[in-house]
């Protein structure tokens, strides 16, 4: 694989106003309203489907916890084909390759690469003063710096491209498997190789590897590469200056001898997802040893942080659509600055307050079918805090 980097010089600001007419912005709002209706609505279905989600994933990992059986690693019984099992053993392998660098890395059962360039970065930052008679001037400035990323930044997109191009990343980072990587008798397959990384926690201090893998350098650096100093590999003239397009190249693997732990579904000779609820199934992976119960609860608590995600992102998205609907009210007013202020203050915490009863209403009325009783309470209590928010706000 060959690389051209380019780079530049140019870190100088650029600032741009424009002039927003009143006109301009009554249309603007008037347009966002069909929007806002979308975004009032659209949510509830979401937030309707999540409760339903919620209580149909607990019921399914109480239903896993039950079922799931503990096989020795050493030995596949043809009797749990089909089963949810939970296997603790040695994995072995021989070595994970990685074909887009040329890469071997031996006695590993996986690894994670991670690929970075050196590449401009945008930030923008836009300032809007509303003036008398209902127009607006908007100042947006761009500040641009040279940092390593991961992922490509899109130079194309930014206000002054010219000065500031970044060339095409040379790969993305990933998550690598060996062939052959076995547990015990149990073939390790690229998803069940995935899940080691789905459910490793981040590693502490500064480490850009998962909690149970460890850095590696290849034996023998790629065409183009050499060793870095501070770790990894590098392509580019100069690792303590570097030039836009100069890439950092790292690896970290789970290598061969380390204790697996995989909860999921026997299938043949390797594991596949064991279908608890519609479109959703359990592939439990980890380094070391841990009990079924262990990793199941991890999986319950991911899906209950997922519920509550989706809780506040279905308010918030909620909370634009209400601001959007009321938003043609400010504009209008806005003729006078310190008025249109007023009245934008005052319909956000409107918005807040309808986003905030409408959210916990749907959700209240969606427990009704699964806990009548706690839905009753919720609604009772979303009543209270946003009337006496929306009475707070006005005294």
């Amino acid at each position: 694989m060959t690389y051209d980097p380019t780079s530049y010089t140019s870190a100088q600001p650029y600032t741009e106003t424009r002039e927003i007419g009143f006109f301009e912005r009554v249309g603007a709002a008037l347009i966002g309203i069909p929007l806002g209706i979308l975004l009032i609505f659209f949510p509830v279905a979401v937030l309707w489907w999540n409760e339903h989600r919620n209580v149909e994933m607990q019921q399914a990992i109480d239903h896993a916890l039950q079922t799931v059986v503990t096989v020795p690693a050493a030995t596949l019984a043809v009797a749990n084909d089909g089963r949810l099992v939970h296997v603790v053993g040695v994995a072995t392998a021989s070595a994970v390759t990685d074909p887009t660098f040329g890469v071997t890395l031996p006695s590993m059962v996986a690894a994670q690469r991670q690929v970075e360039m050196y590449q401009w970065r945008e930030q923008r930052s836009a300032k809007t003063t509303t003036n008398f008679g209902g127009s607006q001037t908007e100042v947006t400035t761009a500040q641009y710096d040279r940092v390593w990323s991961s992922d490509w930044l899109n130079s194309d997109a930014f206000l002054v491209p010219t000065g500031h191009r970044n060339p095409p990343m040379p790969a993305p980072s990933a998550l690598l498997a060996a062939d052959d990587a076995k547990l015990g008798a149990f073939r390790l397959g690229t998803t069940t190789v995935g899940a080691l990384l789905q459910n490793a926690p981040e590693a502490g201090g500064k480490a850009w590897f998962a909690s149970g893998f460890q850095e590696v350098r290849p034996d023998k650096p790629p065409a183009g590469f050499a060793v870095d100093p501070a770790g990894g590999l590098y392509h580019g003239k100069d690792p303590a200056d570097p030039a836009v397009g100069d890439v950092r190249l790292r690896y970290a693997g789970v290598p061969a001898g380390k204790t697996l732990t995989v909860v999921a579904r026997q299938s043949g000779e390797g594991f596949t997802d064991f279908p608890i609820a519609r479109d959703t199934g359990i592939l439990l992976a980890a380094v070391g040893e841990y009990s079924a119960e262990t990793l199941l609860d991890r999986e319950a608590d991911a899906m209950a942080t997922l519920t509550w995600l989706l809780r506040l992102a279905g308010v918030i998205v909620m909370w634009i659509g209400f601001m959007l609907l009321l938003g043609p009210l400010a504009v209008l007013v806005s003729v006078l600055p310190f008025l249109g202020t007023l009245v934008e203050g005052l319909t956000a915490d409107i918005a807040f307050a309808l986003a905030l009863t409408l959210g916990a209403v749907t959700i209240a009325v969606a427990w009704l079918f699964v806990h009548p009783l706690v839905s009753v309470a919720m609604i009772v209590a979303t009543l209270v805090v946003g009337g006496g928010y929306v009475y707070l706000r006005r005294s």
